[in-house]
């Protein structure tokens, strides 16, 4: 098979510029016929138009992905605020967990005191110091609070 190529700049010293020359596929003429030709600016140019918009979009696109990375870890409502949030509430869950104990427990004291009298006359006894008539009361050391 034979093609033809139109030589730009392979003979233009002998002054056959546009000479028309018959070149077969793989030949070492053809090779050197595309290392000599002139180069055709705009293709270049759009290869390199295309390599920086390609180098511009990976680059935006990293600092994007840093930037939501950030903003993920450190922003408003990121995970160093979610952590910081989720052991307030754990803290929070215990307290209250421990007030409806301590809350429970003095229900039961009230409603002990308000049917056994008994338990009135001990509470009584110890706490204000009040004994029966007749009664000798003996205080060692720091009376009981």
């Amino acid at each position: 098979m034979i093609r033809y190529f139109v030589a730009f700049n392979l003979y233009h010293e002998a002054g056959l510029r546009g000479f028309v020359f018959p070149a077969r596929i793989g030949c070492a003429l053809r090779s050197r016929d595309r290392r000599m030709r002139k180069r055709n600016y705009t293709k270049v140019d759009r290869g390199y138009r295309a390599a920086r918009r390609k180098t511009v979009l990976i680059v935006a696109g990293a600092v994007l992905t840093v930037y939501l990375l950030a903003s993920f870890v450190l922003g408003e409502m990121g995970l160093v605020k979610y952590y910081r949030m989720k052991s307030q509430f754990d803290s929070l869950t215990g307290e209250i967990s421990t007030l409806k104990k301590d809350n429970a427990k003095l229900v039961r004291d009230v409603q002990a005191l308000k049917a056994d009298p008994a338990r009135i006359e001990r509470i009584a006894r110890d706490k204000l110091g009040l004994a029966r008539p007749g009664e000798i009361v003996y205080y060692y050391g720091e009376p009981l609070k």
